[in-house]
C-alpha cells in the first residue's frame, strides 16, 4: 500500500461494509450513528488516550506541530465554544470563535493523503451547515471508501459531486467499490474520437 495512504494504528474494514447500526455503508451515518462514529473516531481516540495528560485546553491552543492533527480534532471536539455554546469549531457557522478553532486546526498537518481525506469528511460532516449540501453529499458517499484506506484521487471527487448536483446521489449511494462506476449524465454525450 502507498506510503501516503495509510497511517493508522487501528484496524480498519478491508472493505466498504454496511453498518450494523444504521444498515448505510459504514461512515455514512457519521457523526449521528453509534457505530459509524465508533469507526471514524477510532483512530483520533488512540492517539488521545496515548497522552499522558488529556487536557483538551492545552491540546487545543498548543503551538502547531507540539500534538498530532488527531489529539488537536479530538481536543477539539471535547470543547464548547464560549461564542456560540457549540462544539468548538463545529459550532454557528457565523462563529467567529469556532472559524478561528476550525482554521488553527488545519495548522497541524494530516501525514498521509487517506489521513487528510479522513480529517475532512469527519470536519465537513461534523458541522454540515458550514458547507454547501453538495460538498456534505459528497463527502458522505466517499467515507466508507476512505475508511479501507482508499485514497479518492480529486478528479474522481470532483466527478462524484457533479454527480450529486445533477440529483444522482441515491444512484451513487448504492454503489458499494471504488472506483465508483458513476451512472451515465443525460447531457453528457459521447464523440468519436
Amino acid at each position: 500500500m502507498d506510503a501516503r495512504v495509510a497511517n493508522w494504528r487501528v484496524d480498519r474494514p478491508e472493505t466498504a461494509k454496511p453498518c450494523a447500526t444504521c444498515g448505510e455503508l459504514l461512515g455514512r451515518g457519521y457523526p449521528s450513528c453509534e457505530g459509524c462514529a465508533e469507526v471514524v473516531d477510532r483512530p483520533l481516540r488512540a492517539d488521545w488516550t496515548d497522552l499522558p495528560e488529556q487536557d483538551p485546553e492545552r491540546v487545543a491552543d498548543a503551538a502547531p506541530g507540539e500534538y498530532s492533527w488527531t489529539c488537536v480534532d479530538w481536543a477539539l471536539r471535547q470543547l464548547t465554544c464560549e461564542g456560540c455554546r457549540g462544539e468548538l469549531a463545529a459550532g454557528a457557522p457565523t462563529c467567529v470563535g469556532c472559524a478561528a478553532a476550525d482554521s488553527a486546526r488545519w495548522e497541524v498537518q494530516a501525514p498521509t493523503t487517506n489521513e487528510h481525506a479522513l480529517r475532512t469528511a469527519a470536519v465537513v460532516l461534523r458541522a454540515p451547515s458550514w458547507r454547501r449540501e453538495s460538498v456534505v453529499s459528497t463527502w458522505r458517499l466517499v467515507l466508507p471508501f476512505v475508511l479501507t484506506g482508499a485514497v479518492v484521487p480529486v478528479a474522481a471527487m470532483r466527478q462524484v459531486r457533479i454527480y450529486v448536483l445533477a440529483g444522482r446521489y441515491e444512484e451513487l449511494a448504492e454503489l458499494e467499490a471504488l472506483p465508483l462506476a458513476l451512472p451515465r449524465l443525460p447531457w453528457v454525450t459521447v464523440t468519436a474520437g
